[in-house]
């Protein structure tokens, strides 16, 4: 077998883990266009790092963690798509 190859999600993890960073959780903030928007909440040491993301992307990298990073949509998107 050849060795394994970090697919996309999997590289972001170790570099987030690398870098010394902990996700701590994704947040659906926005929709503007039928276009959704998120932030994937990385601590690193003493600062919380939103990172501006695909909710897909974020989505996905959340499963590649035990246990799964909680993901929260923001109430104003609730709203709008309710």
């Amino acid at each position: 077998d050849p060795p394994f190859r970090p697919l996309t999600h999997d590289l972001l993890r170790i570099v987030i883990e690398q870098l010394g960073g902990t996700p701590e959780e994704v947040v659906i903030t926005a929709i503007k266009d039928h276009t959704y928007f998120a932030v994937l909440k990385i601590r690193q040491n003493d600062k919380l790092l939103e990172v501006d993301c695909r909710p897909s992307d974020a989505i996905a990298l959340s499963v590649h963690y035990q246990p799964h990073l909680p993901i929260f949509v923001a109430e104003e998107v609730l709203e709008e798509v309710s």
